[in-house]
């Protein structure tokens, strides 16, 4: 497909290209490499999306005249194509006012839509736990036992030397405590942290999302949190 482009850039490995917050409006077209969509939901990061050559994205910013949701950082070197915005906008204004309106509301739609999916609604509306709760996963052919740093009815953060990839999807037992039986929990790797300068406030580990929690699952998880925001263990007893 041809691209009305303005402009072609090439970036790192690491370059962001746009961040959350920002308020330029620019399209972009990926033409060689891959960019990561990336979300701060306090204070850790979420991978939304990674995207390839002839992906398109920034268009919600765009559509919407809103500030970005998210930042696109480039993965290995990239080259981008920016959209022409004079003919974007162009195309855009041969739309009816009501046509305009609808796709500003699915648009806008899409984005909850993707938030909920990662679970970034249940994080930003429910303070995540930071006490430590004990949790056992499968990598590869051992299975590890660790403790995740918080925790919240969206996702957690697991503390851990050896993180599985981004993307990988898996079952995390989450270990309340020696008389109670685990709890099994769907998961995917959101993010990871194989780097840090400070052990102690940036640990290496995993962002991961809860996957197809039932509902008594969550009511469940729940009550775990509930009662370790009260001051009660979430550690099993160690044998």
């Amino acid at each position: 497909m041809d691209y009305p482009l303005a402009a072609e850039h090439v970036y790192e490995d690491g370059q962001v290209v746009f961040d959350e917050g920002s308020t330029d409006g620019g399209v972009y077209v990926v033409l060689s490499g891959a960019v990561k969509i990336i979300k701060e939901v306090r204070g850790e990061s979420l991978v939304v999306e990674v995207m390839r050559r002839g992906d398109v994205f920034g268009e919600m910013a765009f559509v919407a005249g809103r500030p970005r949701s998210a930042t696109a950082k480039a993965v290995g070197r990239t080259v981008l194509g920016l959209l022409d915005s004079e003919t974007l906008h162009e195309e855009l204004f041969k739309l009816s006012p009501v046509m305009r309106k609808i796709l500003e509301g699915l648009v806008n739609r899409l984005k909850r839509a993707t938030d909920n999916s990662l679970g970034v609604s249940h994080l930003r509306r429910e303070p995540r736990v930071t006490r430590s709760i004990n949790v056992a996963f499968q990598n590869g052919h051992s299975f590890l036992e660790t403790a995740c740093r918080d925790a919240s009815c969206g996702g957690m953060f697991i503390k851990t030397g050896e993180p599985l990839p981004e993307g990988q999807v898996f079952n995390l037992d989450l270990l309340p405590g020696a008389d109670q039986k685990p709890l099994r929990i769907k998961c995917q790797v959101a993010w990871v942290r194989s780097e840090t300068r400070d052990s102690e406030k940036h640990p290496l580990g995993m962002g991961v999302k809860f996957l197809q929690l039932s509902q008594a699952d969550g009511d469940r998880l729940q009550e775990i949190l509930d009662r370790m925001d009260k001051g009660g263990s979430g550690k099993a007893d160690q044998k």
